[in-house]
Formats: structure tokens, C-alpha cells, sequence
């Protein structure tokens, strides 16, 4: 019998290179998503894997979650969530709902179980702690509950402090993990890289917000799949919080031109100012920088992806893959 693994949020940019990477170590994979999978081709490899297991469910429904839960499974890899600057600003409570109330469901099902969870969390966390790189018991800075955009920081705090709270009462096994700025082949095209490498590659002008000026330490999607893992499985790393990320900075400046010489781009930059277009309710964060340290020390996991080596491999892919466009 293969071992079993979950993963909600399977159609997304992580969980679909997730769910081919398990299911090439052998693993039978149940993925929870919450639209068709035949709309969904982030899944086309997967889903002809004889061992993938699609369930189409939204996690604050338990009828979905005990429908798709697999009682005899190893490990969770929880990973739904709404994620994005302008979705979180549009619809907060959405964000909080599926956050807080899909989490307590996994959580209730996972402790009764004893299955072990590994829950995706985002560097969003700290804020804007000044304190650079962040480490992971680093204090949280954030700003006034009238700014929709930390939300998403609150409602994966809240989540961290569910799972924290569980395994300290019940021993139950989990992990966290903090992502930072992770990009790649596939990914919706909402965001700094894949929405700059959509518009460039459809012939329009990147936007550039405020200057270019903030720093992100970009992280390739296959170098995190690999932290997952290890994570997800090794015995060091429960009851443990951990980040996975780049700790090279670039500024959104650099990023974009990167992607522009990687294209052959003649295109400039379409220049943004964040306060006309989003108001008082959005608030930047200048730098978010990651100590992995412990990821090196725990997991023996580092990066290995220059940002310039995953534009050109995110550009390829798109180049092969000319659906994506559109």
C-alpha cells in the first residue's frame, strides 16, 4: 500500500508542483480544491497520475472536509487560503472565514486522527517589524485594524496560534512554515512576478509601484516544494515554525528588469502610485527578509534559485505554454 498525503489547496501555484512532486516520490495524493479540476490546468499533470485523488469541497464546509479527509493518511499539507493583495482587500472576511473556520475544522479532524499537519503561513506575519532579517520568534509589528491588508497577517496568526495551541495540549504533531514571495511556472498572474511576465509577454508595460524602491526576497517555487517536504516529514521540525524563503533582496525595480531583458522587452514600466489607486485601506511593507537559518539547521534546506534563474525558467515555461496567456 502507498502512503497517503492531503493537500487542500492543490490547484494553486504550490500545491499543484506540491502534489506532482509527492506523487513522484511515490505518494498517493487526495487533493481539496474549491473549483472543477477540469478548470483548473495548473492540474493536467497531476491529474493523469493514476494515483492523484481530486476532491472539489470549500474547507468551512465539514461535509466537504469529511468527505475528502483520509483517516489513514501520513500528512496534511494545508495550504487553502485566500492569498493576494487585492483579493484580501476586496473581501477580508472571506479571507478570514476560510482561514480561521477551515483551519479549526483540520485541525479538529487531524488532532482525532493523529494525522500530522504541515500548514503553509506567509511572511506577512511580522508586519512591519524593522527588525531585518526576521527570524522566527521575532515580535509582530503591525498597523491599525482599519487597513483591510493585515487581515491576512491576523488570520494566519490566528491559525498558527490554533495549531500551537493543539499540539501543546494534545502533543499533536504539526508544522508551520512562512512563505516569502513565492513565484513561478503557472502562477495567476496577480502578482509582482507573474503579473510583470503576463503583461510583458501579451505586449504591455509592467506596472511598477511607487518607484520600485521595496525589496523582496523572491523565492522559486521548486526550492520551496523541496522545504515543504522536509517539513512536512522529518521528525526535527514538529511543533516547529519555520521560513522558507530567499534571503536575497531585490527591489520590485530590479525584478521587473530582470523580467524585461529576460523577454527581449523593449517595454517601460508603467509607473504606479499605490494611494491614488488603492487609498488609505492598503499599506506597503518597504523590506521582508528572511533569516533561514533554521531551515538550514533543522531541514538541511536552503535555496538554490537565483531570481534571474527562475525569470528565465518562469519565461520558458510560459513561452511552451502559450495558454496562459490568455
Amino acid at each position: 500500500m502507498k502512503k497517503k498525503v492531503m493537500i487542500t489547496g492543490v490547484g494553486g501555484l504550490i500545491g499543484s508542483h506540491l502534489a506532482e512532486a509527492l506523487l513522484d516520490q511515490g505518494y498517493s495524493v487526495y487533493g481539496l480544491d474549491i473549483n472543477d479540476v477540469d478548470d483548473n490546468k495548473n492540474l493536467d499533470i497531476a491529474k493523469s497520475n493514476q494515483d492523484f485523488f481530486y476532491f472539489k469541497g470549500d474547507i468551512r464546509n465539514e461535509e466537504d472536509i469529511e468527505n475528502f479527509f483520509q483517516n489513514d493518511a501520513s500528512e496534511i499539507y494545508h495550504l487553502a487560503s485566500v492569498v493576494g493583495v487585492n483579493r484580501y482587500m476586496e473581501d477580508p472576511l472571506s479571507l478570514i472565514d476560510i482561514g480561521l473556520i477551515g483551519t479549526r475544522n483540520l485541525i479538529a479532524k487531524c488532532a482525532l486522527n493523529d494525522v500530522r499537519m504541515l500548514f503553509t503561513s506567509t511572511s506577512e506575519v511580522y508586519g512591519r517589524n524593522q527588525n531585518i532579517p526576521w527570524s522566527e520568534d521575532d515580535d509582530r509589528v503591525l498597523g491599525a485594524t482599519s487597513v483591510d491588508r493585515w487581515s491576512y497577517s491576523t488570520a494566519k496568526a490566528l491559525c498558527e496560534h490554533m495549531l500551537f495551541g493543539v499540539h501543546h495540549s494534545k502533543d499533536w504533531p504539526m508544522t508551520i512554515v512562512r512563505f516569502f514571495n513565492v513565484y513561478g511556472p503557472r502562477q495567476n498572474p496577480i502578482y509582482v512576478v507573474s503579473k510583470s511576465i503576463y503583461n510583458v509577454l501579451n505586449g504591455n508595460a509592467p506596472e511598477l509601484y511607487d518607484g520600485g524602491k521595496q525589496t523582496r526576497c523572491f523565492t522559486y517555487v521548486e526550492d520551496v516544494v523541496q522545504g515543504i517536504i522536509s517539513a512536512g516529514t522529518k521528525t526535527e521540525s514538529i511543533g516547529e515554525v519555520i521560513n522558507l524563503g530567499n534571503p536575497v533582496e531585490n527591489t520590485m525595480k530590479e525584478a521587473i528588469s530582470m523580467i524585461l531583458e529576460a523577454s527581449n522587452s523593449s517595454l517601460k514600466p508603467e509607473q504606479i502610485n499605490t494611494e491614488k489607486r488603492y487609498g488609505a485601506l492598503y499599506e506597503d511593507i518597504p523590506r521582508r527578509v528572511p533569516s533561514v537559518k533554521k531551515a538550514k539547521d533543522l531541514l538541511g534546506w536552503e535555496p538554490s534559485t537565483t531570481l534571474k534563474e527562475g525569470i528565465e525558467k518562469t519565461i520558458r515555461w510560459v513561452e511552451n505554454n502559450p495558454w496562459y496567456l490568455h
